[in-house]
């Protein structure tokens, strides 16, 4: 976990770092991505069906693994079955990351077998093609040399069967009911409400939100199931109160 005294990047620097689709964005379909021995174009690793993307370093030391735990954790609970309605997507972040990182971080967050570990693929892909999909999300973000490591927003995002961005979701507080509708809506083409900017950074610490920094670095310390509900439920009732506040 990076410390706040670690963190080098100013608040000025990260001001702009947000995920904001614009509603209906449509993925790059012929960029190429990488899962271990396998390259295809976007479009095949769509397979019909749709999908949840995370965007993540694979070798974070943040929220990364957090996020892609806890919304495993949540797939689960949906109803849904994994490969036939739903399918997860974890987009490498770092063009630098390897296949070994990436099935580390699989290994550790998603497991190595179930249906949900299946039917997740960790992919990679150039600096370029990186750029144009987190374009298309709204997805920005900005590297920190001096500790290799990203701050980009904490962001999950639902994508219809054609590629078509229909929701933005935080990467912590999600309700299983939520999620279920955004798959819903999302295999039926239909585009959501994806207005709403996820500003929760995945980084050392956020200087709009200073007081999230205290309960991540604890909840991290604790590890395991316990650290992933408590910091989901600290940060799902942040999040409701922000918009009883706005």
């Amino acid at each position: 976990m990076i410390s706040p005294a670690d963190a080098a990047l100013l608040s000025k620097d990260i001001a702009a770092v947000t995920a904001s689709p614009r509603p209906g964005a449509q993925l790059p379909l012929d960029v190429t991505l990488t899962d271990g021995d396998t390259s295809a174009a976007l479009s095949q690793w769509l397979e019909g069906k749709p999908s949840v993307w995370i965007v993540a370093d694979f070798t974070c030391r943040s929220l990364c693994s957090p996020v892609l735990r806890t919304m495993t954790d949540v797939l689960g609970k949906t109803g849904f079955v994994p490969g036939k309605d739903f399918s997860v997507r974890v987009l490498g972040l770092d063009p630098k990351d390897s296949d070994a990182d990436a099935s580390a971080m699989k290994a550790a967050q998603v497991g190595t077998s179930g249906p949900i570990a299946e039917h997740t693929h960790m992919l990679r892909g150039t600096a370029e093609d990186i750029a144009r999909i987190t374009s298309a999300f709204g997805f920005s973000s900005i590297y920190d040399p001096a500790l290799d490591q990203y701050a980009h927003p904490a962001a999950a995002f639902t994508v219809t069967a054609d590629g078509r961005v229909s929701h933005a979701l935080s990467g912590f507080g999600l309700d299983p009911a939520d999620l279920r509708l955004a798959l819903v809506e999302a295999g039926d083409g239909r585009i959501g409400s994806v207005a709403d900017q996820v500003r929760l950074l995945c980084y050392g610490f956020d200087p709009s939100h200073g007081f999230y920094n205290l309960a991540i670095g604890r909840a991290l310390s604790i590890g395991g199931g316990v650290m992933v509900a408590l910091l989901a439920g600290f940060l799902g009732f942040m999040f409701r109160h922000e918009r009883q506040v706005h």
